[in-house]
Parts: C-alpha cells; structure tokens; sequence
C-alpha cells in the first residue's frame, strides 16, 4: 500500500513538473520578440508549445462553446416565449377591438347616431386671426380646401369641443365658435350622471360669467354639480363623446318644470392658440 502510495505520488509530481515546463516554454515563447528571427531551437519550441496548447485547450474551448450555445439556446427560448405572449395579447386585443366596434356599431343605431370619435382622423391647426369684436364668435385657422377642410367639419382640442367650419378659402378657414351669440346655434348634449345619459340644448354662453346654459331638461331629472357633460351625437352636426365641460351649478325656469344647467366649459376660449379639425374617415 505504501508503494502504491509513492507510486500515486510519484505520478503527480512528473504531472506537476511537465506542467511547470509547459508554461516555462509557453512563457519563453511569449517574450520572443516578433521581429526576431528564430533559430532552429526556438522555432521547434514555439512549434511544440502551440501544439500541446491546442491539445490542452482544445476540451476547455469546445466545453465553453457548449456552454455559450446552451445559453444562447435559453436566450432565443425565452424570447421566443415573450413573442409568443406577445402575440396572443395582440389576438386578444384585435379581438376585444373587433368586439367594440360591433358594440359601437349598435349603439350608434339604436340611438340614431351617424358618428362617433373613432370614424374621424385628426388634422392640427394653427389659429392666426380673431376678431375683437366677434372674440366669441369666430377666430380663423391656417388650413383650408388646400388640405381638405370643408363647411361643418368640427374643430375641437386638447381639452374638448371648440365649434364647427363655417367659411373656408384656399389656405385659410373661419370657425364659428360654441359661445357664439348666434342664438340658431343650438348644440345636442349628454350629462353623464353616473346613472345614466341625460340629454339637453346648449342656449347661450354667458359671457359675464363663463358659464354655457343647458336647458330642455325635466325637472325629475337627477343631474349633480361636477357631472361631465358631452356632445350627444344627436342631430348629426357633432359626433358624440366629445368633452364640452362640467355642470357648475343648477337652477329651474320660472315655471319650475325644467332645469337650467350651467356648465363650466372644459376649453379656455380666451386662450386658444391651436386647434385640430375631425375630418371623417369615409370622406377621403
């Protein structure tokens, strides 16, 4: 047992040795400048030292591109994982899409709506001219036939409903206004109280103190101060669901059988510098 111990140990130590020449050749080889000629001796030695390099290396080089394969494996697996996700999410998105737009669809004939938001495209406006005189009434845009604006397309922005084109030239346009004084410019709205839809007539703006009157609202009729107010979609100048403002307070007409809301216009219209025209898709 003892022999076969120093035997063992015998082994490791011509191991360890072969080892240190190894690395001694392969370090002698390193610092050989390159410009150098090599003589016999050298050559033959950098010769060997690469060969046993490649036999020594070669296991570990082709376990590490094992090693980098599997991971790239696992990489593209789990990619292929997400896009998979990705992809039924997007099916069940157009599905839930195509879903709401039949609802749309049925809606918009039951209650005898011809638009709604989703059939218009969005075309920016600048404003460049506003009367003094008429502040309220008009103010004028820079787009006009030349990029498809016609009479009675609606104009609104970022924060709700403006008005409606009402004279167009070449390059320019004219909008009438929702606070018009035009006493014919009646618009068909929606109070959304939580319960359901209510619907009323914007009458007048009240310049004096900001506020649009809504009436042809019974009296039984259940509407709170801070309910939305929007476009009904009804009588086809204005589709639904556009934010015109919030009922700021509530009164009764002098026969207390209708409500008047005043509504607090979502828009600041002393301040509107740019605009977006709703252009139908099914025009163009």
């Amino acid at each position: 047992m003892f022999r076969n111990r120093k035997k063992i140990e015998g082994k490791y130590i011509i191991i360890i040795v072969v080892i240190l020449i190894i690395l001694s050749l392969a370090l002698y080889v390193k610092t050989l400048k390159e410009d150098r000629k090599l003589n016999m001796v050298e050559s033959l030695i950098k010769d060997s030292v690469i060969f046993v390099e490649k036999i020594i290396l070669t296991p570990f080089n082709y376990v590490g591109n094992l090693i980098d394969d599997f991971s790239e494996l696992r990489n593209v697996q789990e990619e292929n994982d997400k896009l998979k996700t990705s992809i039924e999410r997007v099916d069940a998105i157009e599905t839930e899409n195509i879903e709401l737009r039949r609802e749309i669809e049925a809606l918009k004939k039951e209650l005898s709506i011809d638009y709604v938001l989703t059939d218009y495209d969005y075309l920016n406006a600048t404003v460049i001219s506003r009367n003094i005189g008429y502040w309220y009434n008009t103010l004028t845009i820079d787009k006009g036939t030349n990029n498809g604006i016609s009479e009675g397309m609606v104009v609104v922005n970022s924060t709700g409903l403006i008005g409606k084109i009402i004279k167009t030239t070449t390059f320019t346009a004219e909008i009438r206004l929702i606070t018009t004084s035009d006493t014919n410019n009646k618009i068909s709205v929606s109070i959304s109280n939580g319960n359901g839809k209510i619907n009323g007539l914007i009458n007048r703006y009240d310049y004096e103190n900001n506020f649009l009157e809504v009436e042809g609202i019974s009296n039984t009729e259940e509407v709170k101060v801070g309910d939305y107010v929007y476009t009904s979609g009804l009588g086809g100048v204005f589709p639904s669901g556009i934010l015109i403002g919030t009922v700021e307070s509530i009164t009764t007409d002098e026969y207390d059988l209708a409500k008047i809301i005043n509504v607090k216009p979502s828009t600041d219209f002393n301040d509107i510098n740019y605009v977006a025209i709703l252009k139908r898709k099914d025009s163009e």
